[in-house]
């Protein structure tokens, strides 16, 4: 023990004592000086009290808590002063009240048991000193009873006061577990909030929690890569994917973990090595973003049944109700037209309403395949599950910013393009990486493949391929727009938008 684990309450006794034994010292040499007139034998008396004070004063206490420290030290200043004792006056020393210093220090630094034989051995030497002088028995109790008397008062208030500061421990361990305890409970308090608002706002979508998570922990650290993988019944599922990674960077993996279950893994790739104290930030950014992921799994759970059925009603309403009644305007809209034949400008503004009609009724249409169709992974789940089968060389790095999966309506055609142009890539650029970044939010969205090798001929339709075109296909079938931007030697850009705000 040093003496930076000494309670402050021991440090302070110790002073006490320590001040009290020159107090007493002071006045018993003053009175064996005046009583003895100097006599060489006091003088000896008080070297070897005065040894004894300085020693205990200057003493480092950590010396007392060693082993056999408080012994040795007290037991050798109780010998030191039996013999100043002698040599003053036994019983009737003025140094007797100093002799009670050695039992005083045992009882504070080694406790009841120490102290209690320390007095003993004091008190039996005091009777040694006492009968070596021809004097009674009797005339050394009362000396005696003073050593035991002190140890048992010392050894009470040492007992009270290791008693309050233990009392004061527990308290303070206790504020500190309360605290964290507060702490974890008012991130609980945020991610249930947050969950609350989503709510409100029609965002119940752990894409857009994990998106903001990651968005969090990419702003604390520049230059990183993180993916948020959430643990499903089906397996793990991307829920977002931020930042490009470095070939160099260091791999930290840290589980989505709540009090009962883990739902999830954060992938982050950092330039630099993260200490303890950063990855314990990261883990307290990602708690409520594990506590949020398992209440969407509870509140899913508990709603799911309700809100597919009701998605099926709406989608059984929308095409029994409302998609006859369109198409019934649409042909009321054909037949007007034809009795109008007499005026153009009359005709123009009725095909104008029927295109407008047909429209509305593609719109139907596949807000009831929408509905129909269960929802499935994330356009970036999907994605990373289609190009995992390709070779390591080049790698293939899965940036988007996907805030909602795009309808179900397009969604599968999306991932065709996207995996096409991402497999065109990787099998004939030669480039050294593929990057696939872009933003998705539902109805509108863009995505970028870029890779940096040799280019191509965007115009040019190699002889038995068909890719390209297939891809322009399925971007016209779902009203979206494919772009080639190719240039020999720096690479391809293959731009796909849909939607709009």
């Amino acid at each position: 023990m040093t003496l930076a684990t000494l309670a402050p309450w021991e440090i302070r006794i110790h002073r006490t004592v320590i001040v009290g034994q020159w107090v007493v010292l002071m006045v018993g040499i003053i009175s064996d000086m005046v009583r003895t007139g100097g006599a060489a034998g006091s003088w000896v008396a008080v070297g070897l009290v005065t040894t004894y004070a300085l020693a205990t004063t200057l003493l480092p206490q950590e010396r007392y808590t060693a082993r056999f420290g408080v012994e040795t030290v007290t037991l050798a200043g109780a010998s030191i002063i039996a013999i100043a004792l002698t040599l003053s006056g036994g019983v009737a020393s003025p140094y007797l009240l100093v002799s009670m210093g050695p039992p005083i220090i045992a009882t504070l630094f080694g406790g009841f048991r120490t102290g209690f034989l320390t007095g003993m051995f004091s008190a039996s030497l005091l009777v040694l000193v006492t009968l070596a002088q021809d004097h009674s028995l009797i005339d050394a109790a009362p000396g005696a009873a003073l050593y035991l008397a002190f140890v048992l008062l010392v050894g009470v208030i040492r007992k009270l006061l290791e008693d309050i500061h233990q009392q004061a421990s527990d308290l303070a361990a206790e504020k500190e577990t309360a605290t964290k305890q507060l702490e974890r409970l008012e991130q609980i308090h945020g991610a249930l909030r947050k969950l609350s608002e989503d709510i409100s706002g029609g965002r119940l979508n752990a894409v857009e929690v994990a998106a903001d998570t990651l968005d969090d922990i990419m702003t604390r650290h520049p230059g990183s890569h993180g993916r948020l993988i959430f643990d499903n019944d089906s397996g793990p599922v991307v829920l977002a994917a931020r930042g490009i990674p470095d070939d160099n960077g260091h791999t930290h993996r840290l589980p989505l973990t709540t009090r009962e279950s883990t739902v999830g893994t954060l992938e982050l790739i950092t330039p630099t090595e993260l200490d303890s104290a950063a990855l314990e930030d990261v883990a307290q950014a990602i708690y409520p973003m594990s506590i949020a992921l398992a209440n969407l799994q509870l509140l899913q759970g508990i709603v799911g049944s309700a809100v597919s059925e009701e998605r099926t009603r709406l989608a059984r309403e929308m095409h029994d109700e409302i998609g006859p009644s369109l198409a019934s305007l649409g042909l009321a809209l054909d037949l007007a037209s034809m009795q109008m034949g007499h005026s153009p400008e009359l005709v123009s503004d009725l095909q104008v309403l029927r295109s407008n009609v047909t429209k509305l009724v593609e719109d139907v249409r596949a807000a009831v395949a929408d509905l129909r169709t269960a929802p499935g992974p994330t356009l970036t789940a999907r994605i990373t599950q289609g190009t995992s089968g390709l070779d390591e060389t080049p790698p293939v790095i899965v940036d988007l910013e996907e805030r909602r999966p795009p309808r179900p309506a397009i969604i599968n055609d999306l991932t065709s393009i996207i995996i096409e142009a991402t497999r065109n890539a990787h099998s004939h650029s030669n480039a050294s990486k593929i990057v696939i970044s872009g933003q998705v939010d539902r109805t509108f969205g863009f995505c970028t493949i870029v890779d940096d090798g040799i280019g191509f001929d965007s115009e040019v339709q190699p002889a038995g391929h068909f890719g390209l075109i297939g891809m322009r296909e399925r971007a016209t079938k779902i009203g979206a727009n494919v772009k080639f931007d190719s240039k020999a030697g720096i690479g391809t850009t293959v731009t796909v938008e849909w939607g709009h705000r």
